[in-house]
């Protein structure tokens, strides 16, 4: 009597699990990047659930070309919307696609370094991007950034982003806004040096977007103007803002 009430639970809470977890499709239909053979350094820009290259990282990646790379990066973006819209499988597709254009990456590059740049439920892109790189060739350097990264696995492993994201890679930046209420996105990032840009969001009298994309447009804005310290970190900005460390930015 006390047992059949919990019984629809336990078969929607095992429906939901397998949903989340099981390993389909066998292989995602997303472009991988081509590398050039003149090319040094790789940065790959990634999106988060349900938006598009469109939505930021195009026109990121043409102002880099235009003002920043040099002639040995080469910048690329994917475009992986069709596997980003269900809230219980997204985290799972992002690793799992991270996986495979991480194998095609290594396969076919020379590259000596790789820098992974991704917003929201992308961070689980980067992450599975980097254990592939790491496990097939553990020389090449990796430096991931986290742009509000989105923190439950698949819905379920509530913590898994914010004590995973950056345990695999060489360097790894985050850059987050306490005011945003998406899960993981608010709260330092445990292997990274955590940025908290939240009252400079505030501060910003100009922009109109939300909490959740304001790490993104911050981002932007530091790089294109020469200002932030983890685009080519050296001994003294590691030494300065080391992992497991958060630093919060004032208002002006």
């Amino acid at each position: 009597m006390f047992v059949w009430p919990a019984v629809p639970f336990l078969l929607i809470t095992i429906s939901l699990l397998v949903f989340s977890y099981f390993p389909w499709p066998v292989k995602f239909n997303v472009e991988a990047p081509v590398v050039s053979d003149n090319k040094d350094e790789l940065i790959i820009l990634i999106h988060g659930k349900d938006d598009s290259p469109d939505t930021w990282p195009t026109a990121f990646a043409k102002a880099l070309e235009i003002s920043v790379l040099t002639d040995k990066q080469q910048v690329a973006t994917v475009d992986w919307y069709d596997y980003s819209t269900n809230l219980f499988r997204v985290a799972n597709n992002a690793r799992r696609i991270g996986h495979q254009l991480g194998r095609e990456l290594v396969e076919h590059s020379r590259l000596k370094k790789v820098h992974i740049i991704a917003h929201s439920a992308g961070a689980f892109m980067a992450y599975g991007y980097c254990e592939t790189l790491k496990q097939f060739n553990p020389d090449l350097f990796v430096h991931t950034t986290y742009l509000d990264p989105l923190g439950p696995y698949s819905g379920f492993q509530w913590h898994y982003g914010t004590q995973h994201f950056g345990s695999c890679a060489d360097v790894s930046d985050a850059y987050i806004d306490i005011h945003d209420n998406i899960p993981g996105s608010n709260v330092p990032v445990e292997h990274t040096h955590t940025f908290d840009v939240s009252a400079l969001r505030l501060a910003d009298k100009h922009y109109q977007g939300t909490a959740h994309m304001w790490p993104i447009h911050y981002y932007r804005m530091a790089v294109l103007s020469g200002q932030l310290p983890f685009w080519e970190p050296g001994k003294e900005v590691l030494g300065r803002y080391p992992r497991r460390k958060q630093t919060i930015f004032e208002g002006q």
